[in-house]
């Protein structure tokens, strides 16, 4: 009766390790997968030393199963195989193989190009009439990697002001070059926007950014105090990464980012790898097309007006994340968790600076707040009904301030000098 029992339990222990064996196989397919790429850099060698793996994994185990079942059939680890090799193969394709949607920046005749010294080739649209201001006014857009397609009426009330407009797509983004990741950093990033004022012969230029490009140009400033005659930062995003330890969303923007990456599981493994250092990794291993792709997908579903906790989220249309780039969003924002702190710099900065709040802005008011508390020179004004995309929710109402900021005629509305947000 022993004998009995022992012989069962060796026989279901050992089913127990055929099962395993095919868990540890699709296991050691994706450790081996990605540690190749993050070394080689070669899709074909990863996919291979990955299969290896798996075989050599499914393979000891299986017989292992055999032994313990006391059976002489190689069935089982036949069937382990080829389990373990079709699950990592089906998974990996899911992952990395699947294509996914990419809507690239929309062609147009308008479109230029700067070749800058930095190595950056840069598109940009010009908008302008009557040029009776000499600074050119540069739109610094948000993402990082999410060059802004939708400012043409922005851009046009300001160009009605007498400025010659660049909206310019950052390095990495748009129909902008494309390089390496390991390149794509904040020092980078102010680089190119400084190269960018040489290229037009500008003593000084203006700077408005929105989201990532607030958080730019305090960079920019920080590091060029002296090249810029006014600024604007509309919904900026942390001015340092490092400034709000328990994060810079509000509860219902939380809420919102956690809720979608749930629903876009491929978009959030990618992006948690590349943000755990495996960007060389997901690189090799997924295209820059598909990359994309999943970004532009990802982004379209935020509420970007979740500040407000009964404002219902709207999907954005596809030309809204055009030229979206996952690549520079993932390395620049990686740099910027550990760029120096430009607040110390800042505080001393003469440079004139409007600041615009949105009602339902995803962004804490304590982030927007900071930029008019530590720039000497700061002025805020509040725009309800807006969210995140605040200069294209209400670009009338946001280019008519900024003209009359630029310009140096009365704003359109009393600045806010309160410390606690206007809106209950």
């Amino acid at each position: 009766m022993i004998r009995v029992t022992r012989v069962r339990l060796r026989a279901a222990f050992g089913w127990f390790v055929a099962i395993a064996a095919v868990v540890t196989a699709v296991v050691l397919f994706f450790v081996a997968l990605l540690v190749t790429a993050q070394t080689t850099g070669n899709a074909l060698l990863s996919y291979a030393g990955a299969g290896l793996a798996a075989i050599m994994g499914a393979t000891v185990l299986a017989r292992w199963s055999v032994r313990l079942r006391d059976s002489r059939s190689g069935l089982t680890a036949g069937v382990c195989l080829a389990t373990s090799l079709l699950l990592a193969a089906g998974v990996s394709w899911a992952w990395f193989g699947a294509p996914a949607t990419y809507t690239p920046f929309p062609g147009s005749p308008a479109v230029r190009y700067w070749d800058l010294p930095t190595g950056s080739r840069i598109a940009y649209v010009r908008t302008a009439g009557t040029v009776t201001h000499p600074e050119p006014v540069l739109l610094v857009h948000g993402g990082p990697g999410a060059p802004a397609g939708n400012s043409d009426e922005f851009a046009e009330r300001l160009a009605g002001a007498g400025f010659a407009v660049y909206n310019y797509q950052q390095v990495g983004a748009g129909q902008s070059s494309r390089l390496d990741p390991r390149e794509y950093t904040v020092a980078r990033h102010v680089a190119d926007l400084d190269a960018i004022r040489q290229q037009l012969g500008a003593p000084k230029t203006v700077l408005i950014g929105s989201s990532w490009g607030g958080e730019l140009i305090a960079h920019y400033l920080a590091a060029h105090p002296d090249t810029v005659a006014k600024a604007v930062v509309a919904s900026p995003g942390a001015m340092w990464d490092n400034s709000f330890s328990d994060g810079s969303l509000t509860p219902t923007g939380r809420t919102d980012q956690y809720r979608r990456l749930a629903a876009h599981t491929r978009f959030a493994a990618t992006f948690f790898l590349g943000q755990v250092g495996g960007l060389p990794a997901a690189r090799t291993l997924l295209s820059d097309h598909t990359a994309d792709g999943l970004y532009q997908q990802f982004v379209r579903s935020l509420n970007m007006s979740s500040g407000c906790p009964d404002a219902a989220g709207v999907e954005r249309p596809v030309d809204a994340t055009a030229g979206y780039g996952l690549w520079v969003n993932i390395a620049t924002s990686a740099s910027a968790s550990k760029a120096a702190d430009p607040r110390p710099a800042l505080r001393h900065n003469g440079t004139p600076v409007l600041v615009l709040r949105a009602e339902c802005d995803y962004l804490r008011w304590e982030v927007t707040r900071e930029y008019r508390d530590t720039f000497p020179r700061a002025t805020m004004l509040t725009i309800n009904g807006a969210g995140h995309s605040v200069l294209a929710d209400k670009p009338a109402e946001t280019g008519t301030a900024v003209a009359a900021f630029l310009t140096g005629r009365a704003l359109p509305a009393e600045p806010y000098t309160g410390s606690d947000t206007p809106w209950r």
